[in-house]
């Protein structure tokens, strides 16, 4: 939201309470299918343009490099889903544009176990999010815009304008405008391994496990509800590891060095589309939340339909429609 405001020119400040935040742990991974159901995820094309354009844009303008594009290799758990990927394949299904064909185990990566072969997403990667969050508070702090402050709906202000990005942090407000917003739990690995090439590409099977240089890692990720203090447990380790040891070579999986243990609150609303539009309770008040585990490939664009909303009286996108019509 700051980068649209920047680019509108509008006097802005950015407050933030220093509270933990899902997105400075998260591996800001962007996918444009579902691999539970293998099909395209909402507004797939629409969403990854735009993302990729100002993810490019920012990443320019902040002199850092943050967007890595990295195909996904999925590993197919049996062979009833090898067949399922196949047959989208070939008959053309929405999701054809995004993958390719089914690939026999023989092609795997050294040291990949793929029994049943495996599937490549060649549109995917991830995104440095919390290069991009320190960076721009960086500049922000530079330009004396970015405030270390806490804020709620009780807080007085003499802004025209407020626009609500807290996440968790809204959770008590946003249920008084009739909102449910629930915290998952998530916990991320970082792992070495001086075993593992899988030449820039992100494997699949239950958790991912994502290059990220340097022969390090991400490996994630968990899911767990309500929880109100996040932090990283052994439960969650085991999980990750017991989850990718599958699909690696013993030499691999043993050779992997954890180097850091993270753990966030995604903010996920009831029905996995996000709260973007106008409070109904007050006034010059926004609100824009519950991006969950999608946030990375849905954030930007649903950001520039909010503030297009809010200055050029532009109305939300139809599929935007959790708060559509306030």
């Amino acid at each position: 939201m700051a980068w649209e405001l920047l680019q509108r020119k509008m006097e802005f400040e950015v407050w933030d309470s220093g509270a933990p935040s899902s997105s400075k742990v998260a591996a800001g991974m962007y996918n444009p299918i579902s691999f539970k159901r293998l099909v395209e995820v909402w507004n797939a094309t629409s969403h990854m343009e735009y993302m990729q354009n100002t993810y490019s844009e920012l990443q320019d303008f902040l002199g850092v490099k943050a967007i890595h594009p990295s195909p996904i290799l999925r590993i197919f758990p049996n062979d009833q889903y090898r067949d399922l990927w196949q047959r989208r394949f070939d008959n053309g299904h929405d999701i054809a544009k995004w993958i390719g064909p089914a690939k026999s185990p023989e092609v795997s990566p050294e040291g990949v176990i793929a029994p049943f072969g495996f599937g490549v997403v060649q549109d995917a990667g991830w995104v440095d999010v919390a290069l991009l969050i320190g960076t721009m508070r960086r500049f922000l702090e530079k330009d004396g815009r970015f405030h270390v402050k806490s804020w709620d709906m009780a807080t007085p202000h003499d802004f025209d304008k407020v626009i609500d990005c807290r996440g968790v942090g809204a959770k008590d407000d946003l249920a008084t405008e009739g909102l449910k917003l629930a915290a998952d739990h998530g916990e991320v690995l970082t792992l070495k391994s001086d075993n593992l090439d899988t030449d820039s590409k992100i494997l699949n099977r239950v958790k991912w496990l994502l290059p990220v240089g340097e022969n390090k890692f991400k490996l994630g990720a968990t899911y767990e509800w309500d929880v109100e203090d996040s932090k990283p447990t052994e439960k969650g380790k085991n999980e990750l590891l017991q989850a990718i040891g599958p699909i690696l070579s013993e030499e691999i999986l043993h050779g992997f060095t954890i180097i850091n243990h993270e753990s966030g609150l995604r903010p996920a609303s009831h029905d996995r589309r996000p709260y973007v539009g106008r409070s109904k309770d007050m006034k010059g008040m926004f609100i824009l939340n519950g991006l969950g585990t999608r946030g990375v490939l849905i954030g930007p664009f649903v950001t520039k339909e909010l503030a297009s909303h809010i200055f050029d009286n532009s109305v939300l996108s139809i599929d935007i429609d959790t708060l559509r019509g306030q």
